[in-house]
C-alpha cells in the first residue's frame, strides 16, 4: 500500500529595495522555517543577499515591476523547490505561529485537496481584519453571484494556493492587475479567485488567521484609481451586469467614505 505524502507548505515573499530586512521578526521566522521560501525582491538599487538565510530560501533579485509578475516568479521557483501549496507574504506581514501550524494540520486532512484554502487576516495592533469572518468553515465553488461576492472580500493575504492546480491549468496572476502594474493598482487576488472557481476549483476556508498585517492597506483608500480597477474587475467577472453590479459597490463606497470623513471630522 503506497504511502501518502506530506503535503509540503511553502512561502511566497514579495518586496522592493530590499524592504524585507526592515522587518526584523518577519526575516527571523523565515530564517527559522524548513519548508521552502522563495523571496523575489524588486530593485533598482538594493539586492538581497541570500547569505543571510538558510539554504530552504531562494532570493530572486529582478529588475522587473509589479507584484503579480513578482508572485508568478515566485509560484514558479516554488514549484521548483517541491512546495504542493503556497502562502502568499507582504513585506511588512508577520507570521502567526498557532495559525499557520493550524494550516499545516488542515491541509494534510480535509483541505489538503482545495484548489485554495483562505483564511482569516489579522491586524498588527490584534483585531480581525474584518469584523464579520464565518465562524465555521466551509466550501465555496461555483460562479453563482454569491460566490462571485464573497470572493471579492478575500485579501491576497488570506490566500493559500494549491499550486498543482494552478500548474495543470494554466493559471497566473494578471500582469495587468496589482500594484506596480502600468494598468490597474488592485484585483489581482480577486481574479485569481475567480479564476480558480471558473476553473472548476474548489475554495475552503479555514477559520484561522496565519497572517498579521499592518491596518492600512492599498485598497483601503477611496481614489479613482481603485475605481477604475474595481470596475475592471466587475467587467471580467460579471460581463454584461458590471455596469450594474458595480453601481452598487461605487454607491456604498461613497456612503462608507462620507460616514469615515464624518467621523474624523467630530473625533
Amino acid at each position: 500500500m503506497e504511502m501518502k505524502r506530506n503535503k509540503t507548505l511553502g512561502f511566497a515573499v514579495a518586496t522592493m529595495e530590499a524592504g524585507l530586512l526592515a522587518n526584523e521578526t518577519f526575516v527571523r521566522q523565515l530564517r527559522a522555517l524548513r519548508e521552502p521560501v522563495v523571496i523575489v525582491n524588486q530593485f533598482k538599487e538594493k539586492d538581497i543577499d541570500s547569505s543571510g538565510f538558510g539554504d530552504h530560501v531562494q532570493v530572486l533579485n529582478v529588475q522587473s515591476r509589479g507584484l503579480s509578475l513578482s508572485r508568478n516568479l515566485a509560484l514558479d521557483a516554488l514549484a521548483g523547490m517541491g512546495a504542493d501549496h503556497v502562502v502568499l507574504c507582504d513585506d511588512d506581514i508577520e507570521l502567526i505561529p498557532e495559525g499557520v501550524e493550524a494550516l499545516r494540520t488542515f491541509l494534510q486532512g480535509e483541505g489538503g485537496d482545495a484548489a485554495m484554502v483562505f483564511t482569516q487576516l489579522r491586524k498588527s495592533t490584534g483585531e480581525p481584519w474584518r469584523a464579520n469572518y464565518e465562524l465555521a468553515s466551509f466550501p465555496l465553488s461555483g460562479l453563482g453571484f454569491e460566490a462571485k461576492r464573497r470572493v471579492q472580500t478575500i485579501n491576497s493575504m488570506e490566500q493559500v494556493y494549491n499550486l498543482g492546480f494552478l500548474r495543470s491549468h494554466g493559471l497566473q496572476f494578471d500582469p495587468d492587475f496589482g500594484a506596480g502594474s502600468g494598468r490597474y493598482q488592485m484585483g489581482e487576488e480577486t481574479l485569481m479567485s475567480w479564476s480558480i472557481l471558473a476553473a472548476g476549483g474548489t475554495l475552503i476556508y479555514l477559520p484561522v488567521a496565519c497572517r498579521s498585517h499592518p491596518p492600512l492597506c492599498s485598497g483601503s483608500t477611496y481614489s479613482g484609481a481603485l475605481m477604475r480597477a474595481i470596475f475592471a474587475v466587475h467587467r471580467r467577472m460579471f460581463g454584461a451586469l458590471s455596469p450594474v453590479t458595480f453601481a452598487v459597490f461605487f454607491a456604498k463606497s461613497v456612503v462608507r467614505e462620507f460616514r469615515r470623513k464624518i467621523s474624523g471630522r467630530t473625533a
